[in-house]
This record gives structure tokens, C-alpha cells and sequence, in this order.
């Protein structure tokens, strides 16, 4: 009974976690029909980041990586980098380089401030 009491009172019952954000992927491709990009959209401040540019040219100049538009930003990301959107809207990702491509992007959404 002593050790049931001691248990039930250092471990606290309404202990809270913390909020989560939300996490969207993204997918893009490019094949002998074209370019096949991915949108999402946004509500506020983002973290996007290019996850993975894959071409099935051995070895193209340049690498492939992920070409993303979103609001506060337009540019080139390698695998690895992010980047912060500045505000809602659309984000893009397309497949930057040669051949037939695959690139992976993730949108992190921070959770709504109290």
C-alpha cells in the first residue's frame, strides 16, 4: 500500500504534451510527358525542406534537386536544405535537372500559438 501512495503521488494526473504541428509531403515527378509537380497549401509560417531529388540519368550535370515556390520564397534547394515561408499560400515543388526525376519536399507547420 506505501509503494501504491508514493507511485500515485509523484506521478502527477493531468500532466499535458506539448501541442504538434503538422507535417505535409510533397511528391514530384518529371517524365517524357513532362513535368508533374505538387502543391500544398499553407496557412502561415512554414519549415520546408527538400528531402530527396532522384534522377534515373547516371551522374547528370547538374544534380537533380527540389524547386520550391512558396510564399516568402522562389528558389533551388539541394537534398538536406530548407527554407522558412514566410506567410499562407501555396507551396510548389517541382524537379530541378535532367532525365526522368522524383524529388521529396516536407512542410513542417508549427502548432497554433495560444
Amino acid at each position: 500500500m506505501l509503494a501504491v501512495g508514493i507511485l500515485t503521488s509523484t506521478f502527477p494526473g493531468d500532466a499535458q504534451r506539448a501541442p504538434r504541428g503538422k507535417v505535409t509531403s510533397l511528391q514530384a515527378t518529371s517524365d517524357q510527358s513532362g513535368p508533374h509537380p505538387a502543391t500544398a497549401e499553407i496557412a502561415g509560417p512554414a519549415t520546408i525542406m527538400c528531402i530527396n531529388a532522384t534522377s534515373e540519368t547516371p551522374n547528370p550535370p547538374p544534380l537533380p534537386n527540389c524547386r520550391i515556390t512558396a510564399p516568402g520564397f522562389s528558389g533551388v534547394l539541394n537534398k538536406g536544405q530548407t527554407v522558412d515561408a514566410t506567410g499562407a499560400g501555396t507551396v510548389t515543388l517541382r524537379c530541378n535537372g535532367q532525365g526522368y526525376m522524383r524529388c521529396n519536399a516536407r512542410i513542417d507547420i508549427p502548432p497554433a500559438a495560444k
